[in-house]
């Protein structure tokens, strides 16, 4: 693992994504652990660093993408770690809504993402525990969320963040609902500033510090 700041780092062996790991006093949580060819090489990490951060307790999802959350369900068996994913994203899962566009579809079936036993849907923002909040992002998926631990955000895919801290909208194409997508990139451009966000670790780009832009 790299620390970022704090209790939180980004993983090195997770594959398809950016993953992270916050620890708490109470909770040690993997964001967003990746593809499942990464579980082995994933799992050692975890391993070698558990007499540091604890062992996992938590796997945060950001949104169901397989680069993101394909490796979930079988990380929380051998772990026996909670799940949590946006209510919207759940019922894509779970094959009871489709994925809203045709790129979407296709995606889903060429990458499927097995739904997880121990599974905590997320609608609306909430406290999970002591010092880490989840928030919803729509746009990228209708379920995507961020999670905020002190100054930090994991945003995911909900934006696209540059090296010097600025945000975009996400790629067009792979976006559900790129009208939502534009206004959440406004509301967490707004809330960065105003909630006083020091770092954003993305889906995909390294994580940037923003401190100098509040």
């Amino acid at each position: 693992m790299r620390s970022i700041t704090g209790n939180c780092y980004q993983l090195q062996r997770s594959r398809g994504a950016n993953g992270y790991l916050i620890r708490t006093p109470g909770h040690t949580a993997v964001v967003d652990p990746g593809m499942a060819s990464g579980y082995d090489a994933l799992l050692r990490e975890l391993r070698d660093a558990a007499p540091v951060v604890g062992q996992v307790t938590d796997i945060l999802l950001t949104h169901y993408d397989a680069d993101h959350a394909q490796v979930a369900q079988r990380l929380q068996r051998e772990l026996n770690a909670v799940v949590w994913l946006g209510a919207a994203d759940v019922r894509i899962l779970r094959r009871i809504t489709p994925p809203a566009t045709l790129l979407r579809r296709v995606l889903f079936r060429l990458a499927p993402v097995a739904v997880p036993q121990r599974l905590s849907e997320l609608d609306g923002e909430r406290e999970l525990f002591e010092g880490l909040t989840a928030f919803p992002l729509p746009g990228h998926t209708p379920g995507q969320m961020a999670y905020r631990f002190g100054d930090v955000f994991f945003t995911g895919d909900s934006v696209r963040v540059a090296r010097d801290g600025t945000i975009k909208r996400f790629y067009r194409a792979l976006n559900s609902d790129n009208p939502q997508a534009a206004r959440t990139t406004a509301t967490l451009e707004l809330r960065i500033h105003t909630d006083g966000i020091a770092w954003l670790c993305p889906g995909h780009n390294p994580p940037a510090q923003v401190s100098a832009q509040s």
